[in-house]
């Protein structure tokens, strides 16, 4: 039996009185584990930031829209259950004057039901991960609204490549990393 106590070693100790203590050492490792968790998040949200922008570089025709990314909860084949997401995309709004490629075009004119099938199957891509990156609490199953305009990160669309951080604050600004959640 050892009854040397080392307080450098990430520990937890029972004292005398049956209260539980964290060692100095283990204090800083929970430190450093949430601020590593606080790192991440912030490179989900600048993930998400780039997926979203990739939308509006791969259709420039695009200037709004309105993404509802919905959870539930489906059951696997070992009796389990695992989080899917789909993705609904209304309000597709084309930039006044672009070139319409024939996939959003109808009769001549803007076809906002085509348009909506074309920004649903690129988003469908990365539903998931999108939900996840935004949305980061792996147990919920709350709607995320994403009201998007291209006017938000329109600074940023100069044929340079795009800081995901810097798309995700130009439609999320700061103290707003959780958006629209219904």
């Amino acid at each position: 039996m050892n009854t040397t106590e080392n307080t450098d070693a990430p520990d937890y100790r029972v004292d005398a009185s049956g209260a539980i203590a964290v060692t100095e050492a283990g204090l800083a490792i929970d430190r450093a584990y949430r601020e590593a968790e606080r790192a991440f998040d912030a490179l989900q949200h600048c993930w998400a930031g780039a997926c979203l922008a990739g939308l509006f570089v791969r259709h420039p025709w695009l200037q709004s829209l309105r993404a509802t990314l919905s959870a539930s909860a489906e059951y696997d084949d070992q009796g389990g259950t695992y989080r899917s997401i789909s993705s609904a995309v209304t309000q597709a709004v084309p930039v006044a004057g672009a070139t319409l490629p024939d996939s959003v075009i109808d009769e001549g004119t803007f076809d906002e039901l085509g348009a909506i099938a074309v920004i649903e199957a690129d988003l469908d891509e990365c539903a998931l991960n999108l939900y996840s990156s935004i949305h980061t609490a792996p147990d919920d199953y709350a709607d995320l609204l994403l009201d998007l305009s291209r006017t938000a990160i329109e600074p940023l669309m100069n044929g340079a490549a795009i800081s995901g951080a810097e798309a995700y604050r130009g439609w999320f600004p700061e103290g707003s990393t959780n958006p629209a959640v219904g």
